[in-house]
Formats: structure tokens, C-alpha cells, sequence
């Protein structure tokens, strides 16, 4: 399957009381209800990562996989997550591990209701490289950080998920840079507005909602380096959205979000950004920002060229913080 072909969506709805083990075991977790009354039970392992707790719990007992290796690739989303953020971005989050079968990672789903939660299906055939490539969990990692926003505007967040997921891990040193700006040559178009487009708070299609959704970020990424003459990074008005709000347990409406963003840069980059975008189709001209951050693609290799107007840019997107 291809790369976010399947991504999760935050789901509302109310927790529900405990559910009997053998009755949590024998059910997919669709219902938030479900995920919550499962996590509420004594944890199977604990992981501290990045100034948060990680309580997993696994829905089958974990009879059908390796907790070790499952461990190990919680751990390593954890990270990748905590490098960018500067910490992990919730204090506590419960993760429920639903085994499967194949070798598949994923569909995965994050939660903001009565506390930070997620669910994840893994396969039991899940290799090793499968884990190491993985990029669905570290996605739903990254919605943690955000308070949630009205419906209409979900693309805020699946588009700010889609972005930041692979800087986060070439942050970590995790993937390369080549890997992290192919997607964007090569999938980002997919976020342009069609014929009947009517702006990203009133377009809800696939495309628009989270690579529409990464335009923007991408967008904003540019213009708060450039308005800013290089003091400023994204990075920096994330971290500040995600300090002021606590995470997705809380509910902001767009506008409260972007402009605690843009307070902790001294700009209105986002809320300007968003006012031209949320109501109208605006066609990004891609190619020409893709070429002043020096990326291209030749015969299927990523190529970067360091005399690009935004080289510098590019290179910090994706540098270790440290």
C-alpha cells in the first residue's frame, strides 16, 4: 500500500465504562469508547520518553507479537517526535497495540478526549525493516502536539502531521533529507485545489485535506524564515502552539492556534496565510518554491543545489536541533 494511503483522523465521542478483557480482546476498536476503556486498565509496558510517559497496552495480551521489537519502534517514533518538538508532546499518552495478521503497520488513529490516547494495528508478520521504515505511528505522534480545531479545518492538522512527520525523523537522523523532500516533489501537487474548489475549510477531499493541508505549513515554513530574515524557523511557532495549548486534549478554534503561532515569531505569517487560504482555492506554485529551496529530482534521484535563494532553509529544515 502506498505511502499515506490510509492515515487516521481524530475521532470525537464520549468514554465509555470498563469493558471485560475477554470482550476488549475480541473487538476491532473501532469506537473511541472501546480504545478508552481498554487503556484504562493496568499497562503492559511504560516507556518514558522525551519528558512523557508512554503506557501501551496490548489488546491481545501480545501473544502474536514481540514486545520487544514493538517497544523498540514505539520508542524510536518517540523520539523522532521528541527531537522536533524539543520534547515529547504530551506528559502521558496511552497507546493501544491491536495484533493483526500480515505484516502490515497501521491504520493508526489519535484521540483528545478525555486524555491523549492512540491506537495502532500492527501485523504479527511485521519485519523488522517494516518497523524501521515505518512512518504511520511517528504521524499520529505529531497530532498529539496541536489542540484540536473545528472539523472544517482538520486539514490544520493532517497537514501539519503530514509535514512535519518526515522532518521529524531526518531530524532524528532516522531517514535522509533526499527522503524527506521526495515526498514533497513527488506527492505534494496532490494538495493543489481541483475545478469545484472552495477553499481548504470547505474542500474535503483526500488530497486537499492532507497535502493541502502540508502546502500551508510548507508555505508558512518559507515566509516566517524569510519575514523573519532567517531568526525564525516553523519549528519554532510549533513548539510555542504546543507549550501554550498543552496538546490535543484541549480545543482551540484556528484562529487562537495560529496566532499564538505567529506571537512566538513576532509575524501574523499564518493567520495572513490562512485568511487568503481557508475560503478561496489558491494555487501554490509548487515548483517555483521547490526550486528556491534548491530540490529537484533527475532521473528518480533527489538532488539538491546549495546555491538556491533558500538553500539554508532547506538545510535546517532537516538538521538536528542539537
Amino acid at each position: 500500500m502506498k505511502r499515506r494511503q490510509f492515515l487516521g483522523a481524530i475521532v470525537g465521542g464520549v468514554a465509555a465504562a470498563c469493558l471485560p478483557s475477554a470482550e476488549l480482546s475480541a473487538q476491532g476498536f473501532e469506537d473511541a469508547r472501546d480504545v478508552y476503556a481498554a487503556l484504562r486498565g493496568r499497562p503492559d509496558l511504560r516507556l518514558a520518553i522525551g519528558g512523557g510517559d508512554i503506557f501501551v497496552v496490548f489488546a491481545d495480551g501480545s501473544s502474536a507479537l514481540d514486545r520487544s521489537r514493538v517497544a523498540a519502534w514505539i520508542q524510536r517514533s518517540a523520539v523522532a517526535v521528541s527531537t522536533y518538538f524539543g520534547r515529547f508532546p504530551v506528559e502521558r499518552v496511552g497507546l493501544l497495540v491491536i495484533a493483526g495478521e500480515g505484516d502490515h503497520v497501521g491504520p493508526a488513529t489519535a484521540y483528545g478526549i478525555e486524555s491523549s490516547a492512540m491506537r495502532v494495528h500492527v501485523g504479527a508478520a511485521a519485519s523488522d525493516a517494516k518497523f524501521m521504515n515505518d512512518w504511520v505511528l511517528v504521524h499520529e505522534m505529531v497530532h498529539l502536539a496541536l489542540p484540536n480545531v473545528p472539523r472544517r479545518s482538520e486539514w490544520l492538522l493532517e497537514g501539519n502531521a503530514t509535514y512535519v512527520e518526515p522532518i521529524a525523523r531526518a531530524q532524528a537522523g532516522q531517514i535522509t533529507p533526499q527522503a524527506v523532500w521526495r515526498w514533497a516533489v513527488e506527492d505534494m501537487s496532490k494538495g493543489q485545489p481541483g475545478p469545484d474548489d472552495q477553499g481548504l475549510d470547505h474542500t474535503h477531499t483526500w488530497g486537499r485535506t492532507y497535502w493541502g493541508g502540508a502546502m500551508f505549513w510548507l508555505l508558512a515554513e518559507i515566509a516566517i524564515y524569510e519575514k523573519s530574515a532567517g531568526r525564525y524557523r516553523l519549528q519554532d511557532a510549533l513548539r510555542a502552539i504546543n507549550r501554550a495549548s498543552g496538546g490535543n486534549t484541549k480545543f482551540w478554534e484556528v484562529e487562537q492556534v495560529l496566532a499564538a503561532g505567529d506571537a512566538s515569531v513576532r509575524l501574523d505569517v499564518m493567520t495572513t496565510l490562512y485568511n487568503e487560504m481557508k475560503d478561496r482555492p489558491v494555487h501554490v506554485d509548487l515548483d517555483h518554491a521547490l526550486q528556491r529551496l534548491g530540490i529537484s529530482e533527475v532521473d528518480g534521484e533527489i538532488r539538491f543545489d546549495d546555491g538556491a535563494p533558500l538553500a539554508a532553509l532547506r538545510r535546517s529544515i532537516t538538521a538536528s536541533p542539537h
